[in-house]
Formats: structure tokens, sequence, C-alpha cells
């Protein structure tokens, strides 16, 4: 199987799987709300697969240098400027941390 060629990017648009397929616009900065209501974070980047130029993840800034992969389908909506996800803290933790490739 081949390895996912990745590529970051600043904004994008991806497809929200909240009941009907919408797309909406991320970018860096925007704000990241958990579950349970908390800001846990800001986007750093998008992470998009090289090969298909298709969104796979959003990297959560938690703190420096800590950056977490949030897979697109934990996106519950995104209201203005926040970005919610179906995960809760403990959740957030255990997500793999983002190593970019050299």
């Amino acid at each position: 199987m081949a390895e996912m060629v990745e590529k970051l990017t600043i904004e994008a648009q991806v497809c929200l799987a909240c009941g009907a397929i919408v797309e909406t616009a991320v970018s860096r900065g925007m704000a990241i709300q958990s579950s349970e209501g908390e800001l846990v974070g800001e986007l750093a980047a998008i992470l998009l697969d090289d090969r298909t130029k298709q969104p796979t993840h959003l990297i959560l800034c938690c703190q420096l240098p800590d950056y977490r992969l949030v897979p697109l389908e934990k996106v519950v909506g995104v209201y203005g400027r926040t970005v919610q996800i179906s995960l809760a803290r403990e959740q957030i933790n255990q997500l793999p941390k983002h190593q970019p490739k050299p």
C-alpha cells in the first residue's frame, strides 16, 4: 500500500457530514471547540492528501508545540470563526500528534 503524501494549507473547503453533505470554508486561526463547549485551541492548518488534493484532517494547535490531527468526520459544524468537533478534551488528548514529513 502506498504511503499517503501530505500537503498542508492554511485554508480549504471541507465537506461536513452532519446530516447532509455541506461544504464550508475553514482557515488558519479559527477557534476549535470541544463537544463540551470548551475552546481547546485553534486551527493551525488543514492536511491534504497530495495525490487527491482532498482535505483529510484539521491540525489543531492545543498549545505550542502540541499539534493534533482531527479527522474531518469529527467536525460537527462551523459557526462563524469557530469549528465545533465531536470530541471531549480527554479524547482530543488521545488524538495522534502531527509529525511533519521532512
